[in-house]
């Protein structure tokens, strides 16, 4: 929650926060982690500018339907020339509305940078030498919802809709019936539903299974009422597009959050302008509900170019693969998750149509929560063990016993949230409900965003595994360098010169998807020197793939240059930066 949140709740200690947060934002001092409302985003941005004009730029790329700026920040030292030939990277946040998360990962992380600029030279020399872009929420309007009553949770913007083909736009949406301030969920018992209670815990549902003689007894529902009187319930409420499903590799037609065509959107036309005008970042990190980084993605030995590429090539895996390797170590992670896929994302467009790399993160989940707190019991177990304290060990026995395994992991993700988060599940009430006179009808469930975010006091936690990750990425971009120059002098002005060109970063000057889609020029090498002097080579030469690690190409050049002393060149990479060198004739002679 924003501090403007939690000052309102605490009301004894409303003064003491208020001072607190004036004097962070007037001493630049990173405060702890949080969530953001629009206002005090934009507020905590400019006061991030104001501490290092000439280090940190903020801007605006967009407006939102409701006049909401869409920030980009830009960090990175010297002149704007020099910043957009650089390697450089984006990290985008809040392109789905229910991702605050998200949003704190960005902003904290841009706290730190500036914070290790001033202390730490690494962090220095690779802002002097990187630009990084941040979009810290691409959906302002959705996120709003999460700060004001009643709580209602969305991930598309608030463009109206007719869902449902009636001829009216957004006439049935979810109501508080309850007045707790929160969009929670109905179910009403009905011998025609298609859901009954879990065996195991009662306050989970279950589809039943015919195949198991099962019967449905419950509908399950959002909190609302028919509006409308078509006998479905808030199917056409407020939320229109969803951000992330707006872009054009495998997008989606007609679904009902997609957008009536790829990129329709204010905010997503401006983004895929945004990184078409930035053709220098190499590398992106998407933070939604998409992830290709909790399981190693699939790849295509030999993909057939005739057809649209469903999977990542073969040739490029190994580095989502090393990503996902650090990316898993960073939040806590011993092994691989099942990751999740969604058609027309912002993340598999950067790749599979413009060749980056493109990284997605769900940045926390109850299952990720649940497999987090599951390695650090096991380390505990095995200290029970050795001093013989067998009561949690036979707990978690009891609990194993469980013989219907279909909402297993619903049950686990439950059972954390009671040990960690009570509050985010609504224990069920009954109501008299206006649609269903007689019936039983209860209000509860899981609360608006509590699925999709971290309790409010993990937040920090959460956000510094997340920015110490970004560090880490940042570091991997691909650098072009020069190894060495060797002349010779074969007589009467002619010379044999050979350039030797290295990749001293990790990654390739482009993945093997660049090259197939072309959007990643070659690297070229451009001599200061009119066509007539080359006998052999030419002015311009492209340059093949230079692979990351210490990579190295050779040009090679036979030049007739009698009254030169000297010849300027430039290698120009589109991700891996530029370099200027110098050739000397006169020590070779």
């Amino acid at each position: 929650m924003s501090l403007t949140i939690i000052q309102l709740k605490m009301k004894p200690y409303w003064f003491l926060l208020v001072t607190i947060t004036l004097l962070t934002m007037q001493t630049g001092i990173a405060r702890p982690a949080t969530y953001y409302d629009y206002k005090s985003l934009r507020k905590h941005l400019v006061s991030l500018a104001k501490q290092d004009p000439n280090l940190v730029r903020v801007d605006s790329i967009a407006q939102s339907i409701d006049k909401r700026k869409v920030w980009v920040v830009e960090v990175g030292k010297g002149a704007e020339d020099n910043r957009k030939k650089r390697p450089s990277i984006l990290v985008l946040a809040g392109i789905e509305g229910n991702d605050l998360t998200g949003s704190s990962i960005a902003v904290s992380w841009l706290e730190q940078l500036i914070k290790q600029f001033r202390t730490d030279h690494k962090i220095t020399e690779l802002l002097e030498t990187t630009t990084i872009y941040v979009i810290p929420r691409l959906n302002p309007d959705a996120a709003e919802h999460f700060f004001i009553e009643p709580k209602f949770e969305t991930s598309a913007n608030n463009k109206p809709v007719d869902a449902d083909h009636d001829g009216l736009m957004d006439e049935d949406g979810p109501e508080d019936l309850n007045e707790d301030g929160l969009i929670t969920w109905m179910r009403v018992e009905d011998k025609e539903g298609d859901y009954i209670l879990d065996p195991v815990d009662k306050r989970l549902l279950l589809k039943a299974d015919n195949l198991k003689g099962e019967v449905g007894a419950w509908r399950y529902l959002s909190e609302g009422i028919d509006n409308d009187h078509d006998e479905e319930w808030n199917e056409d409420g407020l939320g229109g597009v969803n951000f992330n499903r707006n872009f054009p590799y495998n997008y989606e037609f007609f679904a009902s959050d997609a957008g009536v065509h790829q990129v329709s959107e204010a905010q997503t036309r401006a983004l895929a302008e945004f990184v078409i005008e930035h053709p220098n970042i190499g590398i992106i990190i998407t933070y939604g509900a998409a992830d290709n980084l909790l399981k190693t993605p699939e790849s295509a030995p030999d993909p057939d170019r005739r057809k649209p590429m469903i999977s990542i090539d073969e040739k490029d895996l190994g580095y989502y693969k090393v990503m996902g390797e650090i990316y898993r170590e960073a939040i806590g992670l011993n092994k691989e998750l099942e990751n999740t896929s969604c058609p027309g994302t912002f993340s598999d467009w950067m790749y599979f149509h413009r060749g980056r790399l493109s990284l997605a993160s769900r940045p926390w989940s109850p299952s990720v929560a649940v497999e987090i707190s599951k390695s650090a019991e096991e380390e505990e177990k095995d200290e029970q063990e050795k001093t013989g304290d067998n009561d949690e060990k036979k707990k978690n026995a009891d609990y194993k016993k469980d013989k219907d395994k279909r909402n297993e992991n619903e049950r686990k993700e439950l059972k954390w949230f009671d040990e960690h988060a009570p509050r985010a599940f609504i224990k069920w009430q009954s109501i008299e409900h206006p649609d269903f006179p007689g019936r039983n009808v209860e209000i509860g469930g899981y609360a608006p965003y509590s699925l999709t975010n971290p309790p409010a006091n993990m937040v920090e936690e959460v956000v510094g595994r997340h920015t110490d990750f970004l560090t880490t990425v940042i570091q991997r971009l691909p650098r072009i360098g020069i190894r060495r120059v060797e002349t010779k002098h074969l007589g009467q002005g002619t010379y044999d010169i050979e350039i030797h060109v290295e990749n001293t970063g990790f990654l390739p000057t482009s993945l093997a998807q660049g090259q197939t889609t072309r959007e990643v020029y070659p690297t070229r090498l451009v001599m200061d020197l009119d066509d007539e002097h080359f006998l052999s080579g030419t002015r311009i030469t492209t340059l093949p793939v230079i692979p990351g690690s210490g990579g190295m190409v050779e040009a090679r050049y036979i030049i007739y240059a009698p009254n030169r002393k000297k010849i300027d060149f430039e290698i120009i990479s589109m991700l891996a930066g530029q370099v200027e060198g110098t050739i000397n004739l006169e020590k070779s002679r």
